[in-house]
Formats: structure tokens, C-alpha cells, sequence
């Protein structure tokens, strides 16, 4: 593609030369035209800087700017994550929601469970706005307890129990969290010093004296869902936090993208400490799906899944 000038009877001449393999004679018209405008702009605004200067004209700017840019949606971005799930709950309590290893829990009894750790939360002074790291592995009480804290109104820290004890105490210290869920396996692996930790696999039915009804508190769409650490590949990683609204519209767009179903098992194999894992998790359980979560060490595992 060349663009060849010549002067001729006092005026400039311009043709452009292409491969016709390479372009069609609609895109070189095209970028004529861009041309033609710009040259136009610059004689009528000859101080504009070039950036400044259009090489659209009116139609084309109305075609690409706004005509091809009238995507919205009506998602429900003014509710909190946990509402929408609870939703689902009331619609298909009975549908097997999570599937770990030969455990499965139904919609009703995910969210019950759920409910009452939220409710023990609450009672340990977590709220709105606060954030409450989850230090698992790949479980059940994994799921319940990332329900559980958005139940609660607070946001959720993930924190790899495969991490260097050294990356685990940079990211308690930096993101001063005071409460950390844990299993019992993992209580002497983590360095928790000065953090209160609350052991989500203790011996006995330790959460039923708490309510299993849904907490009523009063979410706003802008609060954090999560926290997650970067890699820290450039220097110290760096909590990188999400809103539930932009979560909910996320998810919302997938759903209108790929529809999933009753009929549908997705496979949660992303470490949590990874941002795809939230899709993962929270998609399934938005749409009436199930959730399937990948054991310890088999996630990493083609020939397992």
C-alpha cells in the first residue's frame, strides 16, 4: 500500500496504490476518505493539534461511535452478589448446588450452612466493609466460607496455603485483616500471629446454634466482594480489590453470553488465589448449575479432571 503525491497545474494530485490481494477497493476508498477529511480539518483548524483533529466524517462517526456502541444491559447491578444467589436458592432449594469429592449439598442446605457461619462472623464483630481472609484448601468448607463472608457484608482475602509463609505475613500485615477462616490441618503451616483465626472444620455440629436463616444486612452494590493479591512479579504484590457491582455485571454478561442451566456442572479447578476462580465459583450458583470443585493436587491434574 503506497500513497504517491504530484503537483500538476497548480493543484496536488494523490492516488494510492494497493495489492488487491491484501485490500479491497471499499477499504482503500475508505482510507481515502479518512485522508480527505483530515487534510479538510487542518485548513479549518490549522492550530489544532493533529490528535485533536477528526478523519471520521458526520455518518461514520454516528455508525461507529454510537450506533455499533448501543450494548446495554438491564442487570440487576444494584444488588450484592449474595442476594442474587440467595435468589436462586428460593427458586430451586433442592437442585444439588456443590459437589466435592462424595460430598454434595443441595441449594437449601449450601445456603443454610452458609448462613450460620455468617451469623457466627457477625457475632465476632465482621461487617460491612470489613475484610476476612480464607486460608483453605480445596473443600466444601472452601465454598461455604467465601458465601459466608459475603453473607456477612464483608469482603473475602484468599490466602494459598501452598504461598511462601513469607508472601502469607506480608499479606495479613498489608491488608490488616483480624479474622482469618481456616481448617484445623492448617493451623501450624500458617504464620496468623496477632490474627484471630476461626477453625472452619472443628469437631461437632459447632454452627448450629446459629441461625440459618439469610442475614439481613444492607449491602451496598459499591462495597468490595474480594481482595486479591497479585503475583508481585514488578515488586510487593498488591491487593487488587473488586465491587460487587462490577462482579455482578460480569457474571450477568456470561450468562447472557453462554447460558448455563440446571443441566450444567461447572469444574472449579483455579487456585482461589487467582481471579478466574470467582467466575468459577460464583457463576454455577447464580444460574441454577452445579458446582464441582476439583480435590487438593487433582486440579493440576489433566489427566484427572
Amino acid at each position: 500500500l503506497s500513497l504517491g503525491t504530484y503537483e500538476q497545474g497548480g493543484r496536488l494530485h494523490a492516488a494510492l496504490t494497493y495489492a488487491s490481494d491484501l485490500f479491497d477497493a471499499a477499504t482503500i476508498t475508505r482510507m481515502g476518505q479518512h485522508l480527505l477529511n483530515l487534510l479538510r480539518a487542518m485548513l479549518a483548524e490549522p492550530n489544532q493539534r493533529i490528535e485533536q483533529l477528526p478523519m471520521l466524517d458526520a455518518d461514520e462517526q454516528q455508525r461507529i461511535v454510537v450506533d455499533w456502541n448501543r450494548t446495554a444491559q438491564h442487570y440487576p447491578l444494584d444488588q450484592p452478589l449474595q442476594c442474587l444467589i440467595e435468589a436462586q436458592v428460593a427458586r430451586t432449594p433442592q437442585a444439588t448446588a456443590l459437589v466435592f469429592a462424595e460430598q454434595a449439598l443441595s441449594y437449601a442446605e449450601l445456603n443454610a450452612r452458609a448462613n450460620q457461619l455468617a451469623h457466627c462472623l457477625l457475632g465476632a464483630g465482621v461487617g460491612p466493609d470489613s475484610l476476612v481472609g480464607i486460608a483453605v484448601e480445596r473443600s466444601v468448607e472452601m465454598v461455604v466460607g467465601l458465601l459466608a463472608i459475603l453473607k456477612a457484608g464483608a469482603a473475602y482475602v484468599p490466602f494459598d496455603p501452598d504461598y511462601p509463609a513469607e508472601r502469607l505475613a506480608y499479606m495479613a500485615e498489608d491488608s490488616g485483616v483480624r479474622l482469618i477462616l481456616i481448617q484445623a490441618a492448617l493451623a501450624e503451616r500458617l504464620p496468623l500471629q496477632g490474627v484471630q483465626v476461626l477453625v472452619l472444620d472443628q469437631a461437632g455440629a459447632w454452627l448450629d446454634s446459629y441461625s440459618s436463616a439469610n442475614p439481613n444486612i444492607d449491602t451496598d452494590p459499591m462495597q468490595l466482594a474480594y481482595v486479591i493479591y497479585t503475583s508481585g512479579s514488578t515488586g510487593r504484590p498488591k491487593g487488587a480489590g473488586n465491587s460487587h457491582q462490577a462482579l455482578v455485571n460480569r457474571l450477568c454478561w456470561m450468562q447472557q453470553a453462554y447460558a448455563l442451566d440446571a443441566s450444567d456442572t461447572v469444574l472449579h479447578k483455579t487456585p482461589f488465589s487467582f481471579d478466574v476462580s470467582v467466575w468459577e465459583f460464583f457463576w454455577p450458583l447464580l444460574t441454577g448449575a452445579r458446582l464441582a470443585v476439583a480435590a487438593p493436587g487433582e486440579h493440576r491434574e489433566p489427566a484427572r479432571l
